[in-house]
C-alpha cells in the first residue's frame, strides 16, 4: 500500500461518521482527483458511505475553466457519483468584497459547498488540502503578521470540513497519482507570480531549502506543536467565559463584563474579543489584530459611552462597565435597553470638532458670516444665533418631561409629542442627539428641528454653524492608531 493510502486510511477511521454522506470538493487538480479516487474506493469498501462531487467554476480562465468543469462532470459520470456544478464569476465579487482574488474565491467556494451540502443532505465536506498547503499558509500568515490561531492554519477537521490528505506532502501525492495512473487537470495560474501563495511556493520555499533542506517538514512539526498550544488556550477560553459574563442574546448581541475581563491573562483577553466578534458577525473576515487591540484599549478607558465601528457592519460599545458587540441593525435595541442611561452629556467645543462617542457621530462647529448661511444645506446642519446659544453647549439624549419650542411655533411642546407628530418610531427616539444650552434648554433636535428662539434673524450678528458628520473610522481616530 502506498504511504499516502496508509495516511488516508488512518485519517478516515477517525473522522467518518457511520452512514456518512460526504461531498467531495473536486477542482480537477491532482490533489482533489486523488482525494476522490481514495474516497470512492473507501466508500465501496465501507458500503455505508455515500459520495457526491461539488465543483465551482470560477470563470476566471476562460476556456480552461470550462474544460476543468467538463473534466469533473465526466469524472463523476465515470464513477457514477452525483455531481453538482455551479458557475460564479469570482472577479465580479472580488470588487464588491475588496479582497484578493484567491481569498474571494475561497469564500465563494466554501459558501457553494455549504449550500450544496445542505441541499444534498450531507454530513461532511472533504477538501484536498495537504501538508504543502499548510506550510504555505503558515508562511503567508507569518509574513502578514498573525497570532497563534492564524499561524496554526486550517485544522484536520473543523466543523463540516475534513482534510483526509492533511498529513501528505505534495511529492507523495504526485507519486501516488502516477502509481495509480490517474488523469487530472493543471491550473496554469498556479505558476503566476502575481499571487502571494505562488510566490511563496515558487520562490520563498526553494530559498529556505538552502538553509534547511527539510524546511517543509520543519514547518509542519512546528504547526503540530502550535496546534496543541492553541487547543489548550481555546479550552481555557471556554472555562473563563462564565467568569467574564460572556452572554449572547437571541439577536446575537454579545456582552462581556469589563472588570472581570481585565482580570484575565492578555492571551485570553484577545481570544474572548475574537469570540465575541465571531458570534455576532458569523466570521472573522477582515478582522485584524489591530481591531482586537483597539477594542481592548477602548475597554480600558471605559468612562461613559464609547463605541467603535468594525468591518462587516459590526458595532462594539462600552457602557455600564460592559462591552457589547452587535450588528448595526440591532444597535437601536441595545442602545435603548442598555446603553444610554450611562451616557454622560458631552461638552461641545466651540469652535472645533467634538467626537460624541455615539454611532461615530462628530460635531464640527464654526462661526460663519451671515452671507454664508444656507438654510437648505441639509438636515445634519444647523445655523444658530450664537449670542443666544452661548458658548457652553452640551449634547445629551431624550429625558421624560423634555419640552422645546420647535422652529415656526410660538408655544413650547413636549418633545415626546413632537416625535409622535414627526412619526419617529419609539425605539429611535432615545437615539436622537439633543444639543442643549447651559441651562439645559433644547437648542436643536439633531436632524429634525432647531428651537425657534435660537434661529438666525435679521438682527443676528454672530452665527454658529454646527454640522454632524459620521466618522466610520472613529476608533482609529480617537486612539491615534
Amino acid at each position: 500500500m502506498h504511504p499516502v493510502e496508509k495516511k488516508f486510511q488512518k485519517s478516515m477511521t477517525s473522522i467518518t461518521p457511520l452512514g456518512g454522506r460526504i461531498l467531495v470538493a473536486v477542482s480537477g487538480g491532482p490533489d482533489s482527483v486523488l482525494l476522490l479516487y481514495l474516497l470512492n474506493r473507501y466508500a465501496l469498501e465501507m458500503s455505508n458511505i455515500t459520495l457526491a462531487i461539488g465543483h465551482l467554476n470560477h470563470l476566471s480562465r476562460g476556456i480552461d475553466s470550462n474544460k476543468d468543469s467538463d473534466f469533473v462532470v465526466k469524472l463523476g459520470r465515470a464513477l457514477k457519483i452525483e455531481t453538482f456544478i455551479e458557475n460564479i464569476d469570482v472577479g465580479v465579487f472580488k470588487e464588491e468584497m475588496k479582497t484578493s482574488f484567491q481569498e474571494t474565491a475561497r469564500v465563494i467556494r466554501h459558501d457553494f459547498l455549504r449550500r450544496t451540502l445542505d441541499s444534498w443532505g450531507g454530513n461532511l465536506i472533504a477538501l484536498g488540502h495537504n501538508s504543502d498547503d499548510q506550510a504555505e499558509t503558515f508562511l503567508i500568515n507569518l509574513i502578514r503578521g498573525s497570532g497563534l490561531r492564524g499561524l496554526t492554519g486550517p485544522s484536520f477537521k473543523r466543523g463540516v470540513f475534513i482534510r483526509p490528505l492533511y498529513n501528505c506532502f505534495r511529492e507523495e501525492i504526485e507519486d501516488c497519482i502516477s502509481t495509480n495512473g490517474l488523469k487530472f487537470c493543471l491550473d496554469k495560474s498556479n505558476d503566476d507570480n502575481c499571487y502571494l501563495r505562488n510566490k511563496i511556493r515558487l520562490d520563498l520555499i526553494p530559498t529556505l531549502k538552502n538553509y534547511n533542506p527539510n524546511i517543509k517538514k520543519s514547518i509542519i512539526s512546528t504547526l503540530r506543536l502550535l496546534n496543541d498550544d492553541e487547543d489548550f488556550i481555546e479550552k481555557q477560553v471556554e472555562k473563563v467565559m462564565n467568569e467574564v459574563g460572556f452572554n449572547v442574546s437571541a439577536n446575537g448581541v454579545v456582552s462581556i463584563d469589563i472588570n472581570q475581563f481585565y482580570l484575565q491573562h492578555p492571551a485570553l483577553q484577545k481570544r474572548l474579543i475574537r469570540q465575541a466578534i465571531l458570534v455576532s458577525k458569523g466570521n472573522l473576515r477582515s478582522i485584524s489584530a489591530r481591531h482586537i487591540s483597539n477594542l481592548i484599549i477602548m475597554m480600558k478607558h471605559n468612562k461613559g459611552l464609547k463605541e467603535a465601528h468594525l468591518p462587516g457592519n459590526l458595532i462594539a460599545v462600552c457602557a455600564n462597565k460592559k462591552l457589547f458587540v452587535c450588528k448595526s441593525k440591532y444597535y437601536t435595541l441595545v442602545a435603548n435597553d442598555l446603553l444610554l442611561d450611562d451616557f454622560l452629556p458631552a461638552d461641545i467645543n466651540i469652535p472645533g470638532a467634538t467626537d460624541l462617542g455615539f454611532r461615530g457621530l462628530c460635531f464640527n462647529i464654526s462661526l460663519v458670516s451671515k452671507k454664508d448661511v444656507n438654510l437648505s444645506s441639509g438636515s445634519n446642519k444647523a445655523y444658530l444665533d450664537y449670542d443666544k446659544t452661548g458658548s457652553n453647549l452640551k449634547m445629551r439624549f431624550f429625558q421624560p418631561g423634555d419640552r422645546f419650542i420647535p422652529l415656526g411655533m410660538r408655544g413650547s411642546k413636549k418633545l415626546k409629542s413632537f416625535f409622535i407628530d414627526e412619526k419617529i418610531p419609539r425605539k429611535q427616539r432615545k437615539l436622537i442627539p439633543l444639543l442643549t444650552s447651559q441651562n439645559d434648554d433644547i437648542i436643536w433636535v439633531y436632524e429634525k428641528r432647531i428651537g425657534d428662539y435660537y434661529k438666525v434673524t435679521d438682527k443676528s450678528t454672530n452665527i454658529l454653524l454646527i454640522e454632524g458628520v459620521v466618522d466610520q473610522n472613529l476608533i482609529e481616530k480617537s486612539l491615534g492608531t
